[in-house]
Order: C-alpha cells, then sequence, then structure tokens
C-alpha cells in the first residue's frame, strides 16, 4: 500500500458493526434519521426498499448487509433471546442448588460466575452503544454474588450448619436472584435504544442512495490515508473499499483503521442505480 495524505479531503466516518467506514466530505448529502421505507421486490437483501428524499424516491442500503453482517434488527433479537435464555438458566441454578441443599447432597451447581454460559458470553461482550453498556456493567457483582453463594451453602453443609445454609438460599431468593432477574430483564429496554440508526445520503453525479447505519463517528480529516494497490483491490470481495485512513490522535493510542469507500466504484456496483430518478 502506497501512503498519501489529502490534507485538503474530510471524511464522515460512521460505525456498522463495529467496523469503521469513511467517505470523502463530497459525496455526503445528508445525515437524517432513519425514515420510513417501501420494500423493493426483486432488490438484493442489502437493499431494505426506497424512502423520500426532498421528494425523490432513493433506494436504502443497510450497510451491515453489504458486508455480510446481521442486520441492528437481528443482533438486538439475537441479544434479548440470549438474556431470557441466561435468565433461565440461573432460575434453574438456584432451583437446583435449593434442591441439593434442603436434601443435604453435594454441591454440583457450577461456582465459578466465569465458566458459566453467561459469564462465558459477558467477558467477550462488545458494543458501542453507551446506555446497553453501562447496563451490562451492573451485571458483574449480582452475577459474582449468586455464584459465591454456592461455595458459601457448601461450606455450611460441611459445617453441618443446614438451617444457616437453608437460609442463605431464602436469601438469595428474595435478594441476588431477584437483582439479577431485572437486570435481564432490563435488556430487551435498553436494546430500544441499540435500535436508533442513522441514515446517510450520498450523492455520485446524479444518482442519489441511502446508507443505514449505526452510529456517525466524526467529520474531519485523515492522516494518513494507505491506498490500496490494484492487486489488493482485485483480492478484496468488497471492491469499493479502496484505501484505508488513520484519525491523527496526538499522545493518544492509534484508533482502529477506518475502511474507505470508493462511492463511485459502488454506484457501479448495482446497476439499477443508474434507473432515472423516480420524483413522488
Amino acid at each position: 500500500m502506497a501512503d498519501v495524505s489529502p490534507l485538503d479531503v474530510e471524511y464522515l466516518v460512521f460505525t456498522a458493526h463495529q467496523n469503521r467506514y469513511g467517505v470523502a466530505h463530497h459525496a455526503v448529502v445528508a445525515i437524517i434519521d432513519v425514515p420510513e421505507h417501501t420494500e423493493m421486490p426483486g432488490m438484493p437483501p442489502e437493499v431494505r426498499g426506497l424512502i423520500v428524499h426532498q421528494g425523490r424516491s432513493i433506494p436504502l442500503f443497510d450497510l451491515r448487509v453489504c458486508f455480510g453482517e446481521k442486520t441492528r434488527l437481528e443482533e438486538t433479537q439475537e441479544l434479548i433471546q440470549n438474556m431470557l435464555q441466561r435468565k433461565q438458566d440461573h432460575i434453574n441454578w438456584l432451583a437446583q442448588l435449593k434442591y441439593e441443599v434442603l436434601s443435604n447432597k453435594p454441591i454440583t451447581v457450577q461456582t465459578n460466575p466465569e465458566l458459566c454460559a453467561f459469564g462465558q458470553w459477558y467477558k467477550n461482550f462488545r458494543t458501542d452503544n453507551l446506555n446497553l453498556n453501562a447496563h451490562m456493567q451492573h451485571f458483574d457483582d449480582p452475577h459474582r454474588q449468586i455464584h459465591r453463594i454456592a461455595e458459601e451453602a457448601a461450606t455450611l453443609l460441611e459445617k453441618e450448619r443446614y438451617e444457616e445454609a437453608k437460609h442463605l438460599i431464602h436469601l438469595t431468593e428474595r435478594g441476588s436472584l431477584l437483582r439479577l432477574v431485572e437486570l435481564f430483564d432490563g435488556v430487551a429496554e435498553q436494546v430500544k435504544q441499540y435500535l436508533l440508526e442513522y441514515t446517510i445520503i450520498f450523492g455520485v453525479g446524479e444518482t442519489l442512495f441511502a446508507m443505514a447505519t449505526d452510529k456517525i463517528n466524526f467529520f474531519g480529516p485523515l492522516h494518513p490515508i494507505e491506498r490500496l494497490s490494484p492487486d489488493e483491490t482485485r483480492q478484496n470481495r468488497y471492491d469499493f473499499i479502496n484505501s484505508i485512513g488513520h484519525r491523527k490522535m496526538e499522545g493518544k493510542s492509534p484508533e482502529k483503521p477506518i475502511l474507505l469507500l470508493d462511492m463511485e466504484r459502488f454506484v457501479q456496483k448495482y446497476p439499477f442505480l443508474h434507473s432515472p430518478p423516480q420524483p413522488i
């Protein structure tokens, strides 16, 4: 790759599925909230449908689907279902622990919070949504507390302090478990905020089209720009990525590289974009 630094070009940088993309300012027409769309039969899956912008009907692309990723809706529905299952896991976990304590049987439930299904998922969870991220951080203490109960109960049983072990389980049912259940149920509400998207209107010559994306990061220069060679571009199945940019951050660690989109090449990829504009 060759390094070039066009100091007179500014870029709109935005995020889709935790990847950052940039487009030169001259191709950006507007940034709006995601409007209602009308489905277009026979279109590729990355085209959600038609939206209306200033009296014209233009196609709305889902940038995530363009790059073979799950849609934001699919991702959030999967998250909600995962949380419902993990909630039930912990209800079942405490029920099993309660049975073992009341029956004075060996404790077999998982005591390590990082080894249950939720714990393994939780330590790898990442999101760029601040509200959802803040909510998920509240899981750490009650989740560790509830698993620690199993160790405490086992110790009490070993010392034949059966009534204390039973009392511990009753306290957990009314305390840590309820808190954990509230947190799992609260994820769905936070996900509503996670579903918020932005629409960027692009213009290439007379061609207008829109892209739905997760987040608008910033508008400004990038240094340096590493231009992909013709061979690298041909090898990349997303051949409308033509270079990689970096945000200059004085005194800070380098940020994740920004994939720069060639919107003229993007338009060439979709012949239906060359159709005459459709007035409304």
